[in-house]
């Protein structure tokens, strides 16, 4: 079962609706701490604009992760004690289902043996569903290795120590 703290469900919710009705995404940080909120910058709209063949979407129906930030999370996740627990984006006027979009930047296809993988093993990915600046759903999904795709994943939020 994932489970969420509630001040990191609060903060993933707050950023969906703040970021509404545009898409925005984080990561969810286990920490010595408890868990940590990161919120990234969506920069869909910055390569729509620059390549609008190759990114024919904006952030209204989609996500992309600053690359910079990324490492940044990966250097984290390296400190004693952190790890990467989930990362999560929304749906604006959109349920919470993980979308083939979704599927293929959160997992890869090995080009030599074609086998697939998740692009970060043990994370889950949380999608936030938000309708008119209310969060209607929020959905897990991890990797499954027995089906070599994302699953929904039992999900609920974790009680305050």
């Amino acid at each position: 079962m994932i489970e969420i703290e509630p001040q990191a469900m609060d903060a993933m919710r707050a950023h969906a609706i703040e970021g509404f009705p545009e898409e925005v995404c984080g990561v969810v940080f286990a920490s010595p701490r408890g868990q940590v909120v990161r919120r990234l910058r969506n920069v869909q709209n910055e390569l729509h604009a620059k390549d609008p063949e190759q990114y024919p979407r904006t952030a209204a129906t989609a996500y992309h992760m600053d690359s910079r930030e990324l490492f940044e999370i990966e250097k984290q996740a390296r400190e004693p004690g952190w790890r990467v627990l989930a990362f999560y984006h929304s749906h604006p006027q959109h349920d919470a289902y993980f979308s083939p979009t979704d599927r293929a930047q959160a997992s890869y296809t090995d080009p030599v043996d074609g086998s697939r993988g998740p692009t970060y093993a043990g994370a889950a990915w949380v999608v936030v569903s938000v309708h008119d600046r209310a969060v209607r759903d929020v959905r897990a999904y991890v990797w499954d290795d027995a089906v070599q795709d994302f699953s929904e994943a039992p999900f609920g939020q974790a009680r305050d120590a």
